[in-house]
């Protein structure tokens, strides 16, 4: 079954696009100096008030690194006994103190970490705070093959094909990002610069009047 471009040539049949294979770059970080790297709040739960106050206050961090350390308060009308962690990608500890805490060292898997902190005080009221940090990856490669269509879908040569659009993104029909390729003879494309996690591509090509042809069927490949 072919997608395309009605044009007075006739339409373009499009270009399958096939996942070769995935080659892993070098690391790459994100943000820059002075920056907050997390947003305003975090959720809270409990009579309990925990406030994360190191790396900042809490929303969403993103890191290279491959622990984080957590600090911050817990104000309670009474006294806080006890001060815990845990990582939903596994792992849990006691963090140091009491109204005033210290996680300590937190191991961080690759990709999204749901961390709740919670706190207890002497009358067994409870409270927590649970904050998302995403673990960078190396950024990674997709190298795509492309083969040229080679006729209209009315079966009249195709003898102006001018080249192809690579359209990629993190969701499946979304496609955030766009790579034009001027060279009909272009077999292989690498995209380069992915993060972790799953990217879907398509493809399309145009002819020299710029008439394109409708998506390929649509590939995914998983970045670790």
């Amino acid at each position: 079954m072919y997608y395309h471009a009605v044009t007075k040539h006739g339409p373009i049949k499009y270009a399958w696009i096939t996942l070769l294979t995935i080659f892993l770059g070098a690391c790459s970080g994100s943000g820059g100096p002075g920056a907050d790297p997390f947003s305003q709040g975090g959720l809270a739960v409990g009579p309990i008030r925990v406030t994360i106050t190191t790396p900042a206050v809490g929303g969403t961090l993103e890191t290279p690194d491959e622990t984080v350390t957590l600090a911050g308060t817990a104000d309670s009308n009474t006294e806080v006994v006890s001060v815990s962690w845990t990582n939903d990608q596994g792992g849990e500890g006691e963090a140091s103190g009491g109204e005033t805490w210290n996680t300590g060292t937190i191991p961080l898997e690759i990709g999204e970490n749901t961390i709740t902190i919670s706190a207890k005080n002497r009358a067994g009221e409870t409270g927590s705070r649970t904050v998302m940090i995403i673990r960078e990856g190396e950024a990674g490669s997709v190298t795509l093959s492309l083969t040229a269509p080679t006729t209209r879908e009315d079966g009249t040569p195709l003898t102006d094909l001018a080249g192809y659009y690579i359209r990629y993104g993190r969701m499946s029909e979304i496609y955030d990002e766009e790579i034009k390729i001027e060279n009909p003879g272009v077999v292989t494309y690498v995209v380069e610069s992915l993060s972790s996690g799953t990217w879907y591509f398509v493809a399309s090509a145009y002819d020299s009047t710029g008439l394109e042809s409708n998506l390929s069927n649509e590939v995914s490949r998983k970045v670790p």
